[in-house]
């Protein structure tokens, strides 16, 4: 049976669907994503990858499966905001491109210095994801906060990596202030019609 044109998309059971597959792919790239830190063993050892490169690297693909699951989540947010359908398939590759975030970093580390490479690898997985988001959303809105979000999360991971022994403090301070801007937009999501509505 056909779904008509006039029932609502954006309902709790379609929120509660995205979120199951946001936290599902997540879970399973940032599992790909662990799997590099072998191979990063193996490229140090070898001699490739300097020893301090691949700390930094180590403590950066930990990071992983929080950066996936916060980045697609907020491309929930931004479809139910913008009203602008971002498909699994979509959702599946920008994903990919921030599990491959880490292969790149590990490629360019053995080449550059570390906090080199952290930058180029960020502004590259940032610019192809948020000229993906531009395509689906055509909405500058939408890519300047897809922009804002990814660049914060990069930021902060790469101060978490050089905080060394505070890192554990500053990242569960940072979890709760998430949290409570997690809490604060879903005190936000209405409904209208049967409808979730971001207001």
């Amino acid at each position: 049976m056909e779904k008509l044109s006039n029932e609502p998309k954006y309902t709790m059971h379609w929120l509660g669907m995205q979120i199951l597959f946001v936290f599902g792919i997540s879970f399973v790239l940032a599992i790909i994503s662990g799997g590099l830190d072998e191979f990063a063993t193996n490229r140090q050892e070898s001699g490739f990858l300097p020893e301090n490169r691949y700390e930094y690297l180590s403590q950066t693909i930990i990071y992983s499966f929080a950066v996936i699951a916060i980045t697609l989540t907020s491309l929930v947010l931004i479809e139910v905001a913008f009203k602008k359908g971002i498909n699994y398939i979509q959702y599946g590759l920008i994903g990919c491109a921030l599990c491959l975030f880490n292969l790149l970093l590990l490629a360019m580390s053995e080449k550059m210095p570390f906090l080199t490479a952290y930058i180029v690898v960020s502004v590259m997985t940032i610019g192809l994801i948020n000229c993906f988001v531009m395509g689906i959303t055509h909405h500058k809105k939408a890519t300047a906060l897809s922009t804002l979000i990814l660049t914060t999360e990069y930021a902060l991971i790469l101060l978490l990596v050089h905080l060394g022994s505070l890192a554990l403090l500053i990242g569960s301070l940072l979890l709760f202030v998430l949290i409570a801007i997690a809490m604060y937009f879903t005190l936000k999501l209405k409904f209208e019609n049967k409808e979730i509505i971001l207001k």
